[in-house]
Formats: structure tokens, sequence, C-alpha cells
């Protein structure tokens, strides 16, 4: 019994029948109990479905029943119908459009989904309603869609932020590939290449025959770069450049693009990098086509490049090794060029090489001041060059008459490559100089149309002096006509376009550090890139040869595409 404060007994009266009530309701009872324990057996036992049936009918026919209604569906915002049109129809209209999505009904239906709500297909959503809804219309006045719709859309959105894996699409291109003998898209191997590989010599980097053959028919009936002769004139004060769908979003590299390069006569973009993996992509602007990888086994690439002979299609590519790798893409096979003869001990790695623009040489940067030349065809050693200090950089004439090498004090040596070379032969040196103020030179880079014209030499502070070849005269002390300042971290990318009058400088080491200079005014162009441009850490850059597409590479991993609407 209770008591109250002073210790005396309480009489506690009985409960009433409205307590009783209030507490079976909050608490339940024993009887209540025991009955909802009958029920547990049979809870999901339907003896008669057409009962089951009839029982939800009726609960759905009770319009009064508000209790299990979510809020949001209760009401949505009418912002009106505009141009006279029934709001029905605008949204018959939203979900015939689709198809022009990423996602379509379609492929959509196709697919065993985890999860159907019916109720997507009856709920309305307004685009207005919201800052981050707005991203999702197609033109200003889209508003009202449905369920379904706005679901297609949602999935569209993600796609273009996060793209679909590798391993998503691999069993839809299998499919595509052994439906079609037509099919120019070859299979990737690209997640399986480390795990299969078993021969030390290369093997694994051969594709099937299938591959080779599709590869083969595309480069023979694809269409060529249309490089007009006529010069066309850029202003030196503004340039156009439209955005073009990512080179190689398809199949994105596992590291930073080291190395990208055109094929010299066909819109095929190569990348490669430290994921040993060399990754062709067929350039329109639109799909940019994946169309095969080649691995190379304990070879992180920083360095490939087609040969720029016609119909050779033969890709160079090295790294960190005593060897240069050999690709044939008409056959498949993969070779290792290391034919040094002697010369091992001045040239240990091959991570720094370049094609002359013919393809007659392949220089390579060796150690303790050496520049080797070997056969851009056979990859045999021709002749080495040796200057002082250490060679940093190096770049071709246009019609290979002459090599100019660079040492990291900016001392600048151009050696004669006309006549027959051979290791006996003297060792001619057309002009010797030094660059202005050059300390910590990183790059030099010959440009001009026809011609080598045009010599830019970046450093590690930023730097870039361009000099007119024209005017150079007998000093050893040559003045540029233009110094470059816009960079203020090393110089890691310097590239002529073809026609000599663009010249792209970059820096590895700043976000978005990338500049494009007019020549022969050497302004720097300030309308592009801009603030918002999303190129990233710039690793690597290049021209198409018919001057219209520019494909600069970054850090983490992708290779955006940028179209020069001058030409």
């Amino acid at each position: 019994m209770p008591k109250n404060r002073d210790g005396d007994t309480v009489e506690v009266p009985p409960k009433d029948e409205e307590e009783i009530i209030l507490e079976k309701m909050v608490f339940g009872d024993l009887a209540g109990l025991e009955n909802n324990l009958r029920k547990v057996d049979n809870l999901f036992d339907f003896d008669d479905e057409e009962e089951v049936v009839e029982e939800i009918d009726e609960e759905a026919s009770d319009s009064d029943n508000l209790d299990d209604v979510q809020d949001e569906d209760l009401f949505y915002i009418d912002e009106g119908v505009q141009d006279g049109e029934d709001a029905s129809d605008r949204m018959d209209e939203d979900a015939s459009s689709e198809s022009d999505d990423d996602y379509s009904e379609e492929e959509l239906g196709d697919q065993d989904d985890a999860w159907v709500d019916s109720d997507d297909e009856r709920l309305n959503v307004s685009l207005t309603s919201s800052d981050r809804l707005k991203k999702l219309r197609k033109t200003p006045e889209d508003d009202l869609i449905n369920g379904k719709t706005y679901m297609f859309r949602l999935r569209s959105q993600f796609e273009k932020i996060y793209p679909r894996p590798a391993w998503a699409d691999q069993q839809g291109q299998e499919q595509e590939a052994n439906s079609s003998d037509d099919d120019i898209i070859i299979d990737d191997n690209d997640d399986d290449d480390e795990e299969e590989d078993e021969d030390a010599e290369g093997s694994n980097n051969q594709q099937s025959g299938k591959e080779t053959a599709a590869l083969s028919k595309l480069l023979s009936s694809t269409h060529r770069f249309v490089i007009t002769k006529q010069l066309k004139l850029i202003s030196p004060s503004r340039i156009s450049v439209t955005r073009l769908k990512d080179a190689n979003y398809q199949k994105l590299s596992k590291g930073a693009i080291q190395a990208i390069s055109f094929h010299p006569t066909h819109p095929i973009l190569l990348t490669a990098g430290f994921d040993k993996t060399i990754r062709l992509y067929q350039i329109d602007g639109k799909t940019n086509n994946f169309i095969t990888s080649y691995f190379l086994k304990n070879c992180p690439i920083m360095q490939s490049q087609f040969l720029p002979q016609a119909n050779c299609n033969i890709v160079y590519a090295a790294g960190r090794r005593k060897y240069m790798n050999k690709i044939n893409l008409n056959t498949g096979e993969v070779e290792k060029i290391s034919r040094m003869y002697g010369h091992e001990q001045v040239q240990k790695s091959f991570e720094s090489f370049k094609i002359s623009p013919a393809g007659s040489f392949i220089g390579l940067i060796g150690n303790s001041g050496w520049f080797n030349l070997v056969n851009g065809t056979t990859g045999q050693w021709i002749k080495g060059f040796k200057v002082e200090g250490t060679v940093v950089d190096f770049d071709f004439a246009f019609d290979e008459s002459f090599v100019v090498v660079v040492n990291s004090a900016g001392e600048v040596w151009e050696f004669e490559l006309k006549g027959k070379l051979s290791s006996k032969s003297e060792t001619k040196i057309f002009r010797k100089w030094s660059d202005d103020g050059g300390i910590g030179i990183t790059k030099i880079k010959l440009g001009g149309r026809n011609s080598s014209r045009w010599l830019a030499i970046g450093s590690n502070t930023g730097v870039v002096n361009l000099y007119d070849r024209q005017n150079l005269n007998a000093t050893t002390s040559p003045k540029p006509f233009k110094t470059v300042e816009n960079l203020v971290t090393s110089v890691s990318s310097l590239v002529f376009n073809p026609d000599g009058q663009l010249l792209a400088i970059a820096s590895r080491g700043k976000r978005d550090a990338f500049k494009l200079v007019h020549l022969p005014s050497g302004s720097v162009y300030n309308n592009w890139p801009t603030s918002g441009t999303p190129l990233g850490k710039v690793t690597s850059v290049v021209f198409s040869p018919n001057n219209e597409i520019l494909a600069v590479g970054n850090e983490a991993g992708k290779v955006t595409l940028w179209r020069l609407n001058h030409y």
C-alpha cells in the first residue's frame, strides 16, 4: 500500500472504466497479447487470394482514410500552365522525350531492378521548386515531370558526374562485339591483363587475332585528317574554343596521363601512363569510341608516341627501363628494342625519347651529357652526341636537317643531321649559343609551318623565352623577342601546333597552369582558359595534325578535348 509523507497508509481507489481503456490502449492486456500470438503463425498465410484483394480494394475506396499517405503526396506546387498547354500534355511530352536522355525506358526495362515502386508513375515533381532540381531541366520552360521521368534524369545526371565503371560495360561490349563482325570497337581485356600475364617476353601484349583484324580494318577504312595547305590566320587577341566530349571517358586511365599522341593520318588518339597500359580511342568529338589497349608488363610508361609515317601504324613506348617497346598495330606484335651496340653505359634508360617529324630518327636523352640517335624504323643505334653538363631536352627540325639539344644551364647546341650519319662520321655543330638568363632549363621546342622558325625554352621558374631563328646571328647570346611569365612553377610541356601559330605551355606543378601563346606576336590569350576551365594538373598536351583539336591530359587520368574553331 502507498504511503504519504507522514508515513500514513493511503488507500488507492479502484480504476475507473476510462482509466482501464487508456491503459489497455497504451500497454495492452493479456487477452490482446494471446490473440496476437495466435495470429503470428498465420500472419502471411492467405487461403483466399480474392478475399485479400477485396479487403485492399475496400481500404483504397475509403477516401477518408489518409493515415498511411505520405505528406509530400498530399500536395504539389502548381505554378500554372504556360502557353496554353495542358499539364497532362506536358507530362506526356516529358515522358516521350526521355529517349534523348542518356538512359531510355527501354534500356532500363531490360534490367532487373532491385526495387520497383508503382507510385513513381503517379508522382509529380516540379523542377523549379529548388536549385538542385533546376539542374535536371532540359529547357528553361521545363517544369512538371512524372516520377519515372524524374528517375531517368537523376540517373543521367549521376553518370555525368560519376561515369559508368568498366565492369558495368564489359558484358555489354562483349555481346556487342559478338553480334556484329563490322563493329570497330574491340573488346577490352584491360582489367584482366595483369592477372593473366604469364609470359615475361611480352606475349601478353599481343591482342587476339580478331582484335588485330578489327583494328587493321579500322585503320584502313576510317576517314583521315584533312590537312589544308592554306594558312588560316588566328587573331592574336582572342581565341575561340569549344569543349568536346572527353577523349577517354569510356575507359579512364588508372593513373596520371604521362603521354598522349595523335595518329599521323587518322583521328585516333593514344594515351599512356604509369598503369602500364596504352589505350587507343577513335576521336569524333561525340562518342570517342574506345578501340583497344596494350598492357606492358613491368613497364610504367613515361613516354609513348605514334611513328609519324602514314602506313606504318607503329607505336613506341618506354619507361624507366633499358629498352623500348615497339608495337605493330597491324599485326599486334610487341618488340623490345635495346640495340645500343656498346653504348649501354651512356643510355641506361629509354624513358625520354622523341621521334623526328618524318619518323627517320628517334632521339634519346642519355646520361653523362650524351644524346643518342637511333633509327626510327629498326631501332638500331646510329650516332651519339656529347655535350657539356646534363642534357634536359632536345627537339628535331621540321625537315630533320638538325637537332637542338639543351642542358640545364641553358647552353644550346644545334647538331647537323644532313648527309650520311654513322658512328665514325664527324659531329658537325651547326650553332652553339646560350639562352638569355637560362638557369634551370626544363624544356625546349621548335615550331613553324614547314620550317623551324620559332624556338621556345622553358625553365623551372615558369619563364618561357621565345626566339625567332630567322633573326639569330653569330652572337652566342641572342635575345628573345618575347618572354612569357604567366606561369610560376616549372614548365613541363611546350607544344607548337602544326602550323606554328599557337604554343601551348603548361606546368604540372600547379592546378590549371596552362596558357596558349600566339605567334608571331607572342601575346598570351586571356579569354581562354578561364578560372572555370576544368583542366586540373596538366601532365601532357598535343595538337591534332590538322590543327583543329587540342588534347590535354591531367593528373586525374582524364584527357579533355577542345576544338579550335578558327580551323
